[in-house]
């Protein structure tokens, strides 16, 4: 039953609705990237994690409104990102797209 609601949160893209220990949970055999817990500009995590190849695809897909920041769609290349808002300041859900999620560790 557990699987079936993480599954469609997941399919859905509703990951907001999910708990830290749901997310250790889903994302547990996933490769993570791990990022600094200081405020950062959505392009340049975007590309310092390599999620994006470049800044200008970055920004571009930011535009299009293929990025999503823990379940919200962001179209602004200028928002800040505080990583510490969400999942008790560990975790940060990126999605790129439809389906290509990546997971962010929050180094403190």
């Amino acid at each position: 039953e557990n699987a079936e609601k993480l599954s469609h949160l997941l399919f859905k893209g509703e990951v907001e609705k999910l708990s830290k220990e749901e997310i250790d949970d889903v994302f547990a055999h996933e490769d993570h990237v791990s990022i600094s817990n200081s405020l950062v500009n959505i392009v340049d995590l975007l590309v310092n994690t390599g999620i994006e190849p470049s800044k200008r695809q970055a920004r571009e897909d930011i535009e299009n409104g293929a990025i999503y920041i823990n379940g919200r769609r962001n179209t602004d290349v200028n928002s800040v990102i505080n990583p510490n808002d969400n999942y008790d300041g560990e975790y940060l859900i990126i999605r790129k797209g439809k389906k290509k999620y990546y997971i962010a560790k929050i180094i403190k």
